[in-house]
């Protein structure tokens, strides 16, 4: 029987042994990481933790909602040595819709894409890219595109100071400064919670920083996340002259080179913009497809009502 727990009721040791033993495993769903980027999450749970599907819950106007977290790229269903099939999914998508009946967005990992079927709601196919660390740098510089190829030789001819910090604050500068503009409104605590999570993760010397600055100036930058099984470009931002030096495909071939051999992937976490995932399919990475579940199953009246409400809040977004 799937079980629905709340952030206090999760036997935290146990949850996280299922999510560090599942073949599935992702850092994005330790309750560590969960505690930074949703607080109050909670749990479906299946046996002592044998299958677990952390829910990153929040309340948008008077109502329970299942929203897909900043920085946290994908969940979904994990297992202890085992991959959950179409009857395990089923059963936790039955209890989902039992507890929660407005899911704007949930992202499911590439391993439950294959035998997952929607029911109640609609699976929206998205892409991530990927590129398999164990082959040697020389063929996989190989693959590498024609256009990626002259940006790497054009960054390696500039003039760049490369230098790993703790501090990403010089990042979050730029990318306010200089990198919203084709993602809209960021949210207000964005930057906040992106803080905290680096400081989280560097207690657990989980997370990389590398900048390419010129006369003392930091001109673009890249976090990676690292985890057994990959290691994650969670976060970049560059100036128009870091960008100009291609100085983020410098850094993310160096990161590359430092762990082919490694049985881990590079993980790109590709946003659904057509520029970015073609600046990361240029570096050789290959698709990996997952889907996000939407669904909103509010009684009539209230989904009118919370209709209203959404477009309220959107007009006045513009204003």
């Amino acid at each position: 029987m799937v079980r629905y727990l709340s952030r206090n009721q999760i036997d935290v040791t146990a949850y996280d042994r299922c999510i560090a033993h599942s073949p599935q495993r992702l850092i994005y769903a330790f309750s560590w990481y969960l505690d930074v980027v949703t607080p109050g999450w909670e749990l479906l749970v299946e046996g002592d933790y044998e299958r677990v599907m952390p829910l990153p819950v929040r309340w948008r106007y008077g109502v329970k909602a299942i929203i897909q977290p900043l920085f946290c790229h994908q969940l979904g269903v994990f297992a202890l040595h085992e991959t959950p099939d179409a009857t395990v999914l089923t059963r936790f998508l039955h209890t989902l819709y039992q507890h929660v009946r407005y899911i704007p967005s949930y992202q499911f990992q590439a391993a439950n894409t294959p035998d997952l079927t929607a029911e109640a709601g609609q699976l929206i196919p998205m892409t991530n890219h990927v590129l398999n660390l164990q082959k040697p740098y020389t063929e996989l510089a190989a693959g590498y595109s024609k256009g990626q190829k002259w940006n790497l030789r054009h960054g390696l001819r500039q003039n760049w100071e490369f230098v790993e910090t703790d501090d990403i604050a010089p990042l979050i500068e730029l990318f306010r400064t200089y990198n919203t503009g084709g993602i809209g409104r960021v949210a207000s605590d964005a930057y906040a919670k992106l803080r905290r999570l680096v400081a989280v993760l560097q207690e657990r010397q989980q997370v990389r920083i590398r900048v390419a600055q010129r006369n003392g100036r930091v001109e673009a930058g890249n976090l990676l996340v690292t985890d057994v099984n990959r290691v994650i470009h969670l976060f970049c931002s560059a100036s128009p002259e870091g960008r100009k030096g291609n100085a983020r495909t410098v850094i993310l071939d160096q990161f590359i080179r430092e762990y082919v051999g490694q049985s881990i992937w590079f993980d790109f976490e590709s946003p659904e913009v057509d520029s970015l995932a073609a600046f990361n399919r240029g570096f050789g990475a290959g698709p990996e497809p997952y889907v996000r579940l939407v669904s909103n199953r509010l009684p009539g009246p209230m989904r009118f009502l919370h209709q209203i409400k959404k477009r309220l809040h959107q007009t006045l977004l513009l204003r």
